[in-house]
């Protein structure tokens, strides 16, 4: 269910969503629910996707709601994408005060013995590798401004074991050290940068991988594997991690960097494998 936000929290803030478009589905993605979130929120956002058409049918879901947007096609696998995407933001909005980094794949992962050279580094190049690049020509920007915040899309599988996604949760794990190489290094020019940690979000994304993975089979499947998967007993949704991006990108939490921000019914914080008892509702 979509929360209601506090209006205004990111009155006035340009803000780029890349990865804010997603293929047609019944459920709302995690970049679409962040770029629209941000627009009723106040921001003029910049909306990324590799597919112009994707992020202009978020863009104009922004606009009928009274919001200012612009699209940006970018593929981020593509180094050079990755820095005219930020240069063209630039120009749309004249400054860039906050950057989300929503772009993840598992094209070609496998387990550690299965796994090929190319399917790792194709895993590598879209999940590490671009965010690296789109911070580091979002970074100068900032500086400038001696203001700005990045949260990039993590994932719990960058903590947990176990799973056919080996490359995937390896590249998540270099995500949550970018992240707080960048907290700390940038910290003296007013940048934070934080990272978030889903799991369990209802998502197409996150249900062709937890199908890719062995997981189960449909979705009705994932969903009571999920009651029974974590100690909140539920999946979540886009607007769950939407909110903690929210958060995280706006002054509410100013004194906050260098944080990997879980949202995912609290598997993260569970010892060993959990199972929700026979008797829980």
């Amino acid at each position: 269910m979509e929360r209601t936000p506090v209006p205004g929290r990111m009155e006035g803030k340009k803000a780029v969503v890349v990865g804010g478009g997603q293929p047609a589905s019944q459920h709302v993605g995690i970049g679409r629910a962040i770029a629209e979130s941000f627009a009723r929120e106040g921001a003029e956002v910049c909306v990324v996707d590799r597919v112009r058409d994707r992020a202009d049918e978020t863009v104009s879901k922004i606009e009928a709601h009274g919001g200012r947007a612009h699209s940006i096609a970018a593929d981020v696998a593509d180094p050079e994408s990755c820095a005219r995407l930020v240069e063209d933001a630039r120009t749309a909005m004249g400054r860039i005060d906050a950057l989300v980094n929503n772009v993840a794949t598992e094209e070609g992962d496998n387990d550690p013995l299965t796994l090929e050279v190319d399917g790792w580094q194709r895993v590598m190049d879209v999940n590490l590798r671009a965010m690296w690049l789109t911070c580091r020509a979002a970074l100068p920007i900032m500086q400038d401004q001696r203001s700005g915040t990045i949260v990039n899309t993590s994932s719990a599988g960058s903590r947990t074991a176990g799973g056919s996604l080996f490359a995937y949760g390896m590249s998540k794990a270099g995500v949550d050290a970018l992240t707080h190489k960048l907290a700390v290094m940038f910290a003296p020019w007013g940048i934070r940068c934080n990272s978030v940690l889903p799991a369990w979000v209802a998502t197409q994304h996150s249900m062709d991988g937890l199908m890719q993975a062995g997981v189960a089979e449909s979705e009705e499947e994932i969903f009571e594997f999920a009651r029974r998967a974590n100690p909140l007993g539920r999946m979540g949704t886009a607007w769950d991690v939407a909110n903690a991006v929210l958060f995280l990108s706006s002054d509410e939490s100013c004194h906050t960097t260098g944080v990997n921000f879980p949202v995912d019914g609290g598997t993260t914080v569970v010892i060993g494998q959990y199972q929700r008892p026979r008797n829980a509702p």
